[in-house]
């Protein structure tokens, strides 16, 4: 790993924690339920921002590039290996081989259905486990314990920040 990646590894471990910490921490910043949900767009839409900006600098781009302030980079005289593939002939050609006149595969629609089905899912638990860790702030606060949902958002952010670092590690 480089030095420039090691960077943006840090960069992005540390933006990770942060935004994390933030976004549970919230409610004990702000009292407004509507406020907090126009921050927490804030925080997705600054979260997504900053990597596309760091995609855009790993492509090759300099930060400034990224930014439209700086010069963009060459263009590839030589075509990539993946283009390169694209071009050429098919190997195999499936009329030939009598395969280009068959139904069409019965299980595209399963699994399409259990695509939607797992995404929904998804969405479910992932709404369910921040109602549930608001909720265990809550319960917190009621007990008088000061700063509850900022203490689970300086967990949940320094676990997140380890675990992007750990796992952007080669």
């Amino acid at each position: 790993m480089g030095r420039q990646e090691a960077h943006g590894t840090a960069g992005d471990a540390v933006l990770n924690g942060v935004l994390t910490g933030v976004w549970y921490a919230l409610p004990d910043v702000v009292a407004s339920r509507r406020a907090r949900g126009w921050l927490k767009v804030a925080v997705i839409v600054g979260g997504a921002a900053w990597a596309a900006r760091a995609a855009r600098v790993a492509d090759g781009g300099t930060p400034d590039a990224a930014e439209g302030g700086g010069k963009a980079p060459a263009a590839e005289a030589v075509p990539t290996a993946l283009v390169a593939r694209m071009a050429t002939a098919p190997v195999i050609d499936a009329q030939a081989l009598g395969l280009g006149d068959t139904p069409p595969n019965r299980a595209r629609p399963v699994r399409a259905v259990a695509g939607v089905a797992l995404a929904a899912l998804g969405v479910g638990a992932s709404v369910a486990g921040e109602r549930a860790i608001h909720r265990w702030g809550e319960r917190l606060t009621a007990r008088g314990v000061r700063y509850a949902h900022t203490r689970i958002g300086l967990v949940a952010g320094g676990v997140t920040g380890l675990s992007t670092w750990a796992l952007a590690r080669d």
